[in-house]
């Protein structure tokens, strides 16, 4: 009988900070997570839900619509002839990790033509 009187208090308590606006209960896993104006999942339900709404077919074909105009076209290309995104781009692909990925995934490719 402790156990659950002592349960109870617990959840007395947890629902004393609810009401004060302390702490919030995320609606879809059960989590709770501090307090914030109107903000009613968690950060981890958030970002899966965003995650599956990017991978809807309507949201793809609006992008991939959206990337073929001619003004985004432009804007990405003269995004990609700036010095500092030049160089950042050449030391990502002489990083050891990023050559390994490149060879791993190589080999993957190879292996999985070979099967076929």
């Amino acid at each position: 009988m402790e156990i659950i009187e002592e349960d109870d208090e617990e959840i007395k308590q947890l629902m004393l900070r609810i009401s004060n606006k302390e702490i919030t209960l995320c609606e879809t896993c059960d989590a709770f997570f501090d307090y914030i104006p109107q903000k009613v999942f968690c950060d981890e339900c958030m970002t899966n839900r965003m995650r599956e709404y990017y991978r809807r077919p309507e949201y793809k074909a609006k992008m991939r619509e959206y990337e073929q105009r001619p003004e985004y076209k432009a804007k990405r290309r003269e995004y990609q002839q700036r010095p500092e995104v030049k160089e950042r781009k050449r030391e990502r692909e002489e990083s050891p990790e990023y050559k390994a990925k490149r060879r791993e995934r190589y080999l993957r490719n190879k292996k999985l033509r070979e099967e076929e």
